[in-house]
């Protein structure tokens, strides 16, 4: 079954690893978004994908449309509208490290005209719907668009995966809003990705909460995944968690190797749950699977995981 991808796609860009932006003469330029990384990896695992979101009617609109097509991504829900295309900077996210960090996104296309993607056509053929909290902090415009998405897919028998991906920066001013619409649209989601902080927000209790409590809280809720990051003396380790049903699934923590770039590896994992997931494959499979897909993204270098599903069973994570 098609999974849809609802959000903003993003230009990143970068300095050299180890150079600031207060620094340097030049940077690397990366299509991104975490729906999008999502759709790139899912149609790379053979899954097919397609992507709904407005991006600028220009050169750089141009670029991230050319990107989702070398994929194979079903690009008929993209909609084209003047404006300009959301950016964000960040220093070396290599070798764990991430300096400086901000987001460029007022008044892109995509936050001005969220709402004018027609859903009938958009989720036609399809059996999910992914999309995240990212997208409501552009505004009332996504706000609208995204109840919209979702009431959509509902209606249609479609259904949701909601990533939390809980952000403070672009919350600022305004967390108890953050708080409440994350709440919104994790209470209608079937498939949850949610972080120890974002269960902690989920459940408005400011500390780390248990995924029992989560899933009392959330009755729609049927399968609650997340990876946990450990950094330790010499580098990054990476576990990870599914619960589906009353059944609880762990993946000890690995060593991070080779580490090249860290940012879209919850979206690598994402998209593993979900192919995983489409495949019918057992909640067990489906965690070591998804687990493998986020450690080895830790070796490509940009936003999205280019992995088949074969390389991805091919090789024990941690050994990427």
């Amino acid at each position: 079954m098609t999974v849809v991808c609802f959000g903003e796609m993003l230009l990143r860009l970068s300095p050299a690893a180890g150079a600031t932006l207060a620094e340097t003469d030049s940077l690397s330029l990366h299509v991104a978004g975490a729906e999008a990384n999502v759709a790139i990896s899912l149609a790379a695992l053979g899954t097919p994908s397609r992507m709904a979101t407005v991006l600028p009617d220009q050169a750089l609109g141009d670029r991230a449309l050319a990107t989702l097509h070398r994929h194979g991504v079903d690009t008929s829900a993209c909609l084209r509208r003047s404006g300009r295309m959301g950016l964000f900077y960040i220093e070396s996210p290599r070798a764990g490290r991430e300096g400086g960090f901000f987001y460029d996104r007022a008044w892109s296309a995509f936050a001005c005209a969220a709402d004018s993607i027609d859903w009938s056509q958009a989720l036609d053929g399809a059996g999910w719907l992914h999309v995240s909290g990212l997208t409501p902090a552009l505004g009332d415009t996504a706000i609208a668009a995204l109840r919209r998405a979702v009431a959509s897919a509902r209606q249609a028998g479609v259904s949701i995966s909601f990533d939390c991906n809980y952000r403070p920066l672009l919350w600022q001013g305004r967390e108890r809003l953050g708080a409440e619409l994350i709440r919104e649209f994790a209470a209608s989601a079937r498939l949850l990705f949610a972080s120890a902080v974002d269960a902690a927000l989920l459940l408005g209790t400011g500390r780390e909460a248990s995924a029992t409590d989560l899933l009392a809280a959330l009755p729609a809720v049927e399968w609650l995944a997340t990876t946990r990051r450990d950094l330790r003396s010499d580098g990054e380790y990476l576990g990870a968690m599914l619960v589906h049903g009353t059944q609880r699934y762990d993946i000890a923590p690995v060593h991070i190797m080779p580490f090249v770039d860290r940012i879209g590896a919850g979206d690598a994992f994402a998209a593993g749950v979900l192919h995983a997931i489409n495949r019918g494959w057992s909640a067990e499979q489906t965690l070591s699977f998804a687990h493998r897909a986020c450690v080895m993204k830790h070796a490509i270098a940009g936003d999205f995981s280019t992995l088949s599903e074969a390389e991805v069973q091919g090789q024990p994570a941690g050994q990427a």
